[in-house]
């Protein structure tokens, strides 16, 4: 299973009214491009992925599941409309705990940062910085965990707790979008094991 936990400090508020007129944030320009690169492929959606919305300022994580989603376009418009239906139904975890629709959930989440990381299941965790080693010298295993900064570089105190963690640095770029690093882990990972969109290698 391939994870990708996306890290930012709050979802602007999302207005149906502004997206028809082509206006989208900043901050949502980059989240849609990462949930965009982490699941659509030409011919598919990849079922094996998992992506995570860890966000700092509230009390809540959006997770995508690729096996489960539904009426999701590749389109910025079409993701965005989705990020603004997930808004609009976290004031019902005021009654529950987890919410789940269209293979989005969206969960309850009290613990900082590094503590939710912690408890995602995956083998190996990764994350970029401009000092990491190329990933082509990195040993990758099949269930992975890719942090994914909206903001990037990570400041050297928050890379320092990474790495504490035991997670690897990957070298990248600071001027290439950070949804680039998706597609570069995503390419190395299908390089190893080909890409599974509806099941078929």
């Amino acid at each position: 299973m391939r994870y990708f936990s996306v890290l930012l400090n709050s979802i602007p508020k999302i207005s149906q009214k502004q997206l028809d007129l082509g206006f989208v944030d900043r901050t949502v320009s980059k989240l849609s491009a990462c949930i965009r690169a982490a699941f659509f492929l030409s011919h598919g959606i990849r079922r094996d992925t998992i992506l995570y919305i860890l966000v700092k300022d509230g009390n809540f994580m959006i997770k995508l599941v690729g096996d489960e989603l539904k009426y999701l376009g590749p389109d910025i418009r079409s993701i965005a409309l989705l990020l603004m239906k997930a808004q609009m139904e976290l004031k019902e975890l005021n009654k529950k705990r987890a919410l789940s629709k269209r293979g989005v959930y969206i969960l309850e989440n009290n613990a900082n940062q590094i503590e939710t990381l912690r408890n995602i299941t995956a083998n190996q965790v990764i994350f970029p910085n401009i000092n990491g080693k190329n990933i082509e010298k990195i040993m990758l295993t099949s269930s992975i965990n890719s942090i994914i900064p909206i903001e990037y570089p990570f400041s050297d105190f928050v890379k320092n707790q990474f790495v504490k963690q035991g997670c690897l640095e990957v070298f990248f770029r600071v001027i290439y979008p950070i949804d680039n690093f998706i597609v570069m882990v995503h390419n190395k990972l299908d390089s190893l094991w080909g890409n599974d969109d509806n099941g078929d290698n």
